[in-house]
């Protein structure tokens, strides 16, 4: 069944949503984790809202993948536009992965509600530091690929399909992806795809939304 949107922009905003996402190895079915994301907070100013939420990964055992949660706030500003902090963002996953207090800066990133086939989006870009270490983020050439209506364990969505490439640097941790994202207005993604070396690695779907 195709479910309707609340939304104009590529975000939930209905506080108290909870999304079930599974992400698994497609070559051979092997379960990475179950993420639970549920809008915590939604204010509204103006013409403006500011939408929190929390993530929590699990094992398959159900116990939790990490040492916390994983806090994100994004606004979305009278356009139905949703910007964020990718700084803040990767600040508090690195937190949650590893328990550490941590700081990051980087760019506001902009999902546009009015992206169409072939728009490019700019680069961004994130700088976390946990102690004395420093972990570097950047995300480039990125594109929107095309509109593709897509059936997952949640249900059917109708999205834009956004490509991108990903950089993670820092001591002990470098990694090089190729990200397929596939959004739909008032949720957020449905699917995310990451590639290694031009090969699917990890497909993460919508199992759940309530």
């Amino acid at each position: 069944m195709c479910m309707v949107m609340h939304a104009q922009g590529y975000c939930f905003d209905i506080e108290g949503t909870r999304l079930e996402y599974v992400r698994k190895h497609p070559r051979d079915g092997k379960f990475c984790w179950r993420h639970i994301l549920i809008v915590t907070e939604v204010e509204t100013k103006g013409a403006t809202q500011r939408i929190v939420s929390t993530s929590g990964f699990f094992k398959a055992n159900g116990k939790p993948l990490n040492k916390g949660d994983v806090i994100e706030e994004v606004f979305i500003d009278e356009h139905d536009n949703v910007r964020g902090d990718l700084g803040e963002a990767v600040a508090s996953y690195v937190k949650s992965r590893t328990g550490l207090k941590c700081s990051g800066t980087g760019s506001i990133t902009v999902l546009p509600s009015d992206m169409q086939p072939g728009d490019t989006l700019p680069m961004a870009s994130a700088t976390v530091k946990v102690g004395p270490l420093k972990y570097q983020v950047k995300v480039y050439d990125r594109k929107v690929l095309r509109e593709e209506t897509i059936s997952v364990p949640a249900g059917t969505f109708k999205c834009i399909v956004l490509e991108e490439n990903r950089i993670e640097s820092g001591p002990g941790h470098n990694k090089n992806v190729r990200n397929l994202t596939w959004y739909s207005k008032g949720i957020g993604f449905v699917r995310h795809d990451t590639y290694v070396d031009g090969v699917l690695d990890t497909s993460e779907i919508l199992y759940d939304k309530n």
